[in-house]
């Protein structure tokens, strides 16, 4: 009875292995990793966005991921960071033709856009000023007498004590209005205006996924030996390959503005500061304004992160969680038809891949798109370690060292104790 309890529990692992495991062609058994994509359109141009399991387990920045038909065959096949056409804002040009000062109030600036104004919808203030908080109303105008609220309270800030840039950038409303009357509320002297930069985004719609990016983690809770100055989250990724493209928060306070600064680390020893943002919440004329988000520049090969609230004299935020998300990654591909494919990883002496696909893609605004999934991860069964025998056993060369050492040894306590046949 025991032995065949014993049998079935055998068995049942036997199963459970070979379903997360898989054999892969004779010339791709070097790659460890693989998932199997789900479904192909061949009278389309498919795409897979890359999952957590494929940032985690490939090597060199995605050089080793490949796509593979049920033959064996390569597929060529583009990645990229988004699929749709990048809605770049676009300068105007624009005239200063006021910069005053009305003491105990604000600091006002007025441009000119011209008599054909495009549509506009956000400015950049340029300053000399190092470190301030400061709320902006813009209001806009087609003969500089009658004036319309376009942004009544929009925040711009700088922190150089923190090292940190802050923002400049305000957005409002858009319109095609040829003035634009900024006033930077600060009471006690003249704010600083170097110039300013006016934006108009493109009015391009598509139906093409623009997704930012893809959860990585759940809402976190501060860490509880933070400074009371600041509110901090310690976070282990768990890999090295994982890039970060935003750090997002939440809280129950209604109104706040807060620095926010990033730091990472290989080994949870030396931090080293990676830049920041700011997170605010406000309300203006019974609307809430917020932005809960700090961007990141998708860096490689940090595991840890630290993430810090500064808080200055003020209470920290209440109720306030951290999540963490991850940049997409599209992969693109034509797909042959009656074959299925499997998308493969887990190579570090792969190089990346150069296509002709790279410089021949071009994807049309309307263009219907086919979205794949991926299936589960599974181990490659029949893997094949690339590295040379020496390198994947390191051991051997010390264990042939030390043997060689003790034959020498022996060697030469043999020849002391030799009696010298020449002697009388």
């Amino acid at each position: 009875m025991i032995r065949r309890i014993f049998s079935l529990l055998l068995a049942a692992a036997a199963l459970g292995a070979s379903a997360l495991s898989t054999d892969l062609p004779s010339a791709w058994r070097s790659w460890r990793y693989s998932q199997p994509i789900e479904s192909v359109q061949p009278d389309a141009l498919n795409y897979v966005i890359l999952d957590r399991e494929v940032f985690s387990h490939s090597e060199d920045q995605l050089a080793d991921v490949r796509i593979v038909d049920d033959l064996g065959h390569e597929l060529p096949f583009e990645v990229r960071s988004q699929i749709a056409p990048p809605s770049q804002p676009v300068q105007l040009t624009s005239t200063l033709r006021e910069n005053s000062f009305v003491p105990g109030q604000f600091t006002q600036v007025v441009l000119d856009l011209g008599e054909r104004a495009s549509f506009h919808n956000s400015l950049r203030v340029q300053t000399t000023e190092s470190d301030f908080i400061n709320w902006v109303e813009v209001a806009a105008s087609d003969d500089a007498h009658q004036w319309r609220i376009v942004n009544a309270r929009a925040p711009i800030s700088r922190f150089r004590k923190e090292n940190l840039e802050g923002n400049q950038l305000v957005r409002y409303s858009e319109n095609n209005a040829r003035y634009l009357r900024v006033r930077i509320q600060e009471a006690a002297h003249t704010f600083e205006v170097s110039g300013m930069q006016v934006f108009s985004s493109p009015a391009f719609k598509s139906e093409i996924p623009t997704e930012s990016g893809a959860l990585l983690s759940a809402a976190l809770l501060p860490d509880s030996n933070g400074a009371p100055s600041q509110t901090q989250w310690t976070v282990d990724l768990g890999a090295a390959a994982i890039p970060i493209a935003r750090f997002n928060f939440e809280t129950a306070q209604p109104e706040f503005y807060r620095a926010v600064r990033l730091l990472n680390s290989t080994d949870q020893k030396e931090w080293q500061s990676v830049g920041g943002g700011e997170i605010h919440r406000f309300l203006v004329n019974g609307r809430t304004e917020e932005s809960l988000g700090v961007q990141c520049y998708e860096l490689w090969g940090p595991r840890y992160w630290r993430v810090e609230v500064l808080n200055a004299s003020d209470a920290p935020l209440s109720e306030v969680r951290l999540s963490l998300t991850m940049p997409l990654r599209f992969l693109l591909f034509h797909p042959a038809q009656g074959r299925s494919y499997r998308l493969i990883y887990g190579n570090f002496r792969a190089a990346a891949p150069q296509y002709d696909l790279a410089r021949t893609l071009h994807i049309q605004a309307k263009e219907v798109l086919a979205h794949q999934g991926l299936g589960t991860e599974e181990a490659t069964s029949n893997y094949v370690d690339p590295r040379p025998f020496t390198e994947r056993h390191p051991n051997l060369l010390w264990i042939a060292l030390a043997i060689a050492v003790i034959l020498l040894g022996y060697a030469a306590l043999r020849a002391m104790r030799t009696p010298d046949s020449a002697a009388p």
